[in-house]
């Protein structure tokens, strides 16, 4: 004869057996006691709890001969009957198999029919599993239910069930053992079966069973027949160790070691995803916990060194890595690329990656507010463009200037002696005079250079096309000269004037001004009668625009003003004698000018005379 399962031979046989459900067993027993029973209960709870088997009891406790303070006696026959499962007055239907209209019109019809006893119970476990047919088929018993029928309605997911259905019964929910009943229980349990088993080996049986009760004899049944060996259990803890430090190489042996030992790395990834819950719940709310006192002031150690950040952003990535494992051919690769993710920030490229290294440098930082040390002052920041995002140049960004000497304390006023009557007191020494403010540095870049290298990409097409046609020349009198091809495209370049110089002026870090220079020697916007610039001199080679832009960003700033060859100053004498005549192809037609000033158009001619 096969040995009876731990949680069949210790199944409670009376209300007050039952551990950690005072809730019900006070409901039913005053139902039983008054004679107020209900004719459809539905009992719901995570599996384990003691639904059936409250479902049984309380079918004993309906027909028992010999009710003592709402308990069933569990002698008389109709008890013996029940428990073992041979009475005519009990009926159990799994709704998982049985889920069909069928068996339930088989159901309803034997409910009308008599019983010898004083009530028919019928028990549907997992009423959730019904076909919607069936279940509006169980709805109209329930609603005209015969006055000697209970039905006991047990499920794990009373979501499921059509709320018209829940709405004709009595909701009895079970919960989930505490942690204290549910030891001493199996501490009772395994001294009362003789169990020769260390204390370590009942703490992995209440970490296996999660507050079931049955899910925990049966852990404890299996670690009875290994004679308490531990040696195929997985150290998840080893697990958050490896998370702690930051060790990609100690989670990866982890997880080695469990698939060594013939566990599923799916199971494994789901045992580590509820021991980081169980951390996570024992610094937040520790009595949610199942769990005995020791491991629970343990796991909540390791969960204060994680950090309650750690905990979720390990609990959400594990937790997406278990959906994505159950299509994967190989679910280890999964799972051992997140683990390393978890441990390595060069791994993890991604947000959550950057929040941690974020969070350790804040807590870095508490600690060394806690130790009365203060970190180095942060660095000035680069001030950007907003429009670009990148750092200014120019002005903004100048060269560290050198820290002035501080300023001698003045020497402390000498003792007075005695002097005589007539003699005239010394003058009080004068303070040092305060050293010069620096001059200001130059820009970095100049103009030319900020055009070329940053403003025109910037630039709308339409702009870009313009001011591709000329450049920089020099500047004069606080404004760049721009040459241009002809009055009228300086005209077209003047209308975007404004944004060229806001732009420049942003890029430099300084105020620009824009003057255009039309090649035919007039400026675009220079005044309307400019002095003939003069001829220089052929032995003076002329300094091209950027070779002063090179001098200005690499020397100190020029006490003397830069001033351009061709522009022209005012007050210069003209020397006739050494003008020459320009040659005849310089001179340009009123036609030409207008073929330059609109390229690609033709000259038509009047040949009608």
């Amino acid at each position: 004869m096969a040995t009876q399962s731990l949680y069949r031979r210790y199944r409670p046989r009376r209300f007050s057996e039952l551990k950690g459900q005072d809730h019900v067993v006070r409901a039913l027993r005053d139902a039983v006691m008054t004679g107020r029973e209900g004719q459809a209960y539905l009992f719901s709870g995570p599996r384990g709890t003691g639904k059936t088997t409250s479902a049984r009891i309380l079918a004993k406790v309906l027909n028992c001969d010999n009710v003592v303070d709402g308990e069933p006696c569990c002698e008389c026959d109709s008890c013996l009957a029940v428990e073992r499962g041979t009475s005519y007055d009990v009926h159990e239907l799994d709704a998982a198999s049985n889920r069909g209209i069928d068996a339930m019109r088989d159901l309803i019809e034997k409910a009308s029919l008599g019983t010898a006893g004083r009530h028919k119970v019928y028990i549907l476990d997992e009423v959730h599993m019904l076909t919607k047919e069936a279940s509006a088929a169980l709805l109209k018993t329930l609603e005209e239910p015969p006055p000697h029928v209970v039905f006991v309605l047990a499920t794990t997911d009373p979501q499921k069930v059509l709320d018209t259905i829940r709405s004709r019964t009595q909701h009895l929910q079970f919960h989930l053992l505490p942690s204290d009943a549910l030891a001493e229980h199996v501490k009772w349990v395994a001294d009362d079966a003789g169990l020769d088993l260390p204390q370590a080996a009942l703490d992995a049986a209440l970490v296996r069973g999660g507050g079931s009760a049955r899910d925990t004899l049966s852990a404890l049944e299996l670690l009875a027949t290994t004679g308490g060996d531990m040696g195929d259990i997985v150290d998840l803890d080893e697990f958050v160790d490896g998370l702690i430090e930051r060790d990609p190489g100690r989670v990866l042996t982890a997880m080695g070691h469990a698939v060594s030992l013939g566990h599923d790395p799916s199971t494994v990834t789901e045992d580590l995803v509820r021991h980081l819950r169980n951390g996570f719940l024992a610094l937040m709310a520790p009595e949610l916990v199942v769990l005995p006192t020791e491991q629970l002031d343990a796991l909540a150690a390791r969960a204060q060194q994680l950090g309650a950040a750690g905990l979720v952003r390990a609990i959400e990535r594990l937790g997406s890595i278990l959906v994505d494992m159950r299509h994967a051919p190989d679910p280890r690769i999964l799972i051992e690329v997140a683990l390393v993710q978890l441990t390595s920030d060069e791994a993890g490229g991604d947000l959550d990656a950057v929040a941690a290294r974020v969070e350790r440098v804040e807590h870095q930082l508490k600690e060394l507010k806690e130790s009365g040390l203060t970190a180095a002052p942060a660095a000035e920041p680069v001030p950007r463009d907003p429009t670009t995002g990148r750092a200014k140049l120019g002005g903004a960004a100048r060269r560290p200037q050198p820290t002035a000497p501080p300023a001698a304390a003045p020497a402390p006023a000498p003792t007075p002696e005695p002097a005589v009557a007539s003699a005239p007191a010394p003058a009080p020494e004068p303070a040092p005079a305060p050293a010069p403010a620096p001059a200001p540095s130059a820009p970095r870049v100049s103009v030319p250079e900020a055009w070329q290298n940053t403003v025109k990409s910037q630039l709308k097409p339409l702009v870009r096309a313009l001011y591709s046609a000329g450049e920089f020349a020099g500047e004069h009198d606080g404004a760049w000269a721009f040459n241009v091809p002809n009055e009228a495209h300086g005209a077209k370049c003047a209308e975007h004037q404004a944004d060229v110089e806001a732009a420049l002026s942003t890029a430099v870090g300084a105020p620009v001004s824009i003057r255009f220079v039309a090649a035919g020697g007039g400026g675009a916007s220079a005044p309307k009668n400019p002095a003939p610039a003069p001829t220089p001199a052929p032995s003076a080679p002329q300094e091209s625009a950027i070779d002063r832009a090179a001098r200005a960003a690499a020397a100190e700033p020029d006490p003397e003003p830069e001033v351009a060859a061709y522009v022209p100053e005012a007050d210069d004498e003209i020397d006739m004698s050494e003008l020459t005549d320009a040659p005849p192809e310089a001179v340009k037609t009123p036609a030409e000018r207008l073929a330059e000033a609109f390229p690609g158009s033709e000259l038509m001619t009047d040949d009608r005379d």
